[in-house]
């Protein structure tokens, strides 16, 4: 990540925890980012401040957290104000992530509807992948 104004908003376990992130391509869970973290060879910041520095990005809009039904939630990159839904195998917890908002048709229709204001939303849609389909029929 570059720097700029964002940076100097963050603490060097944040900065650590971003760049970090910034090398996974799936949905990562804290314990996942802080063992990429001590494999990386410097001062690795402990569990508690990795979970600290994930609270603190997706408060910021640099990452979102993602809730996969099982208690534990995962990680992944964004661009600022951006964010993402997913499709999650209940069989393997494999995800997909959907290159469009579904929700923002429905964003108006819930307004005009009710005169309800969405601020905010969350969608992950479960069910079963093609490859645990698949296994299934066999």
């Amino acid at each position: 990540m570059q720097a700029n104004k964002l940076d100097l908003r963050l603490t060097k376990g944040a900065k650590k925890v971003l760049e970090a992130m910034g090398g996974i391509r799936t949905l990562a869970t804290a314990q996942d980012i802080h063992s990429l973290l001590r494999t990386d060879g410097d001062e690795a910041p402990g569990l508690t401040t990795v979970y600290r520095a994930l609270d603190a990005l997706v408060s910021q809009g640099l990452v979102q957290a993602v809730e996969l039904g099982d208690g534990e939630k995962r990680y992944e990159l964004i661009k600022p104000g951006e964010h993402h839904h997913h499709l999650i195998c209940s069989s393997c917890k494999d995800s997909v992530h959907l290159d469009q908002c579904l929700i923002k048709d429905l964003d108006t229709l819930i307004k005009s509807k009710y005169g309800f204001q969405v601020s905010s939303h969350l969608l992950e849609i479960f069910g079963t992948c093609k490859k645990c389909s698949e296994k299934k029929t066999r």
